[in-house]
């Protein structure tokens, strides 16, 4: 009876240490893997942002685990609704101007600037004619479409491009419709409606044998994309790394890959 007592006192000497050896790295890799929580973001996004913007959403989402709901539209649409509801995970603009309007609320953890958001004066190719400059184009009789400069940020650059022309108020005669995102100044000039419009350069430079571009004039602003986590989150560790996805270079690439420019 004494030598099996022992031989058990033994053998739970030799298990203790592997228990706690055992124990002790369970709690270890508990440490370095922490469950994260799936979470379900709402996002304000810029509707002339959404082709590249939806890669690197789905990116995203295939990698974390989160899901990402957005709402597509102009950016004074969008500013507009933030501050009415107070509610929302992150913001992704096509100026810079509206995430420091965010700011001055105090409403924004972090953000990021992303790419170049250029304007460009687009002729549709078979109006193209002749046109050359924006004085060959002020002396013409195409129709052109711009930016809502209220609701979007081409519109606002777009302004500053007629103006810096030299020949604003006879371009200005020529308007026939102001476009509320960017995606209708695009469907404008491609179906023909117009002939003429102030778009993207990500959607023009992708559609060459629709359009030819005019030389743009010096001192029109380039508007820089940006992307903010906002305060108002109710999952703000995943709405800041939804910023910095956003601002990786892989994400970059995607966005220049879609026609637009790199923020140096």
């Amino acid at each position: 009876m004494q030598k099996k007592r022992m031989l058990g006192i033994a053998a739970a000497i030799v298990l203790a240490p592997a228990m706690v050896f055992s124990g002790g790295r369970k709690e270890a890799a508990a440490k370095e893997t922490p469950a994260v929580q799936p979470a379900e973001l709402h996002l304000y996004a810029g509707a002339g942002l959404r082709v590249p913007a939806e890669i690197i959403i789905k990116n995203f989402e295939e990698a974390t685990g989160h899901t990402v709901t957005v709402e597509w539209a102009g950016m004074g649409q969008l500013l507009t609704r933030f501050k009415t509801t107070n509610t929302g995970d992150v913001f992704l603009s096509g100026a810079e101007s509206y995430v420091d309007e965010i700011k001055k609320d105090g409403n924004v953890l972090l953000d990021k600037r992303l790419v170049y958001h250029t304007a460009v004066m687009a002729v549709r190719r078979d109006k193209a004619a002749g046109i050359n400059s924006f004085e060959d184009l002020s002396k013409s009789d195409l129709r052109l479409a711009v930016g809502d400069p209220e609701a979007i940020a081409l519109g606002k650059s777009g302004e500053v491009m007629l103006e810096k022309s030299g020949f604003g108020e006879e371009l200005r005669k020529k308007i026939v419709v102001r476009a509320t995102t960017g995606p209708q100044l695009s469907m404008y000039i491609f179906n023909g409606d117009v002939d003429a419009a102030i778009m993207g350069r990500s959607d023009a430079v992708k559609n060459p044998d629709k359009v030819v571009l005019l030389p743009i004039p010096p001192g029109t602003p380039q508007e820089i994309s940006a992307i903010a986590a906002l305060a108002t989150s109710e999952h703000p560790d995943a709405a800041k790394q939804l910023v910095e996805w956003f601002a990786k270079p892989e994400s970059i690439a995607v966005f220049v890959n879609e026609g637009y420019l790199p923020f140096e």
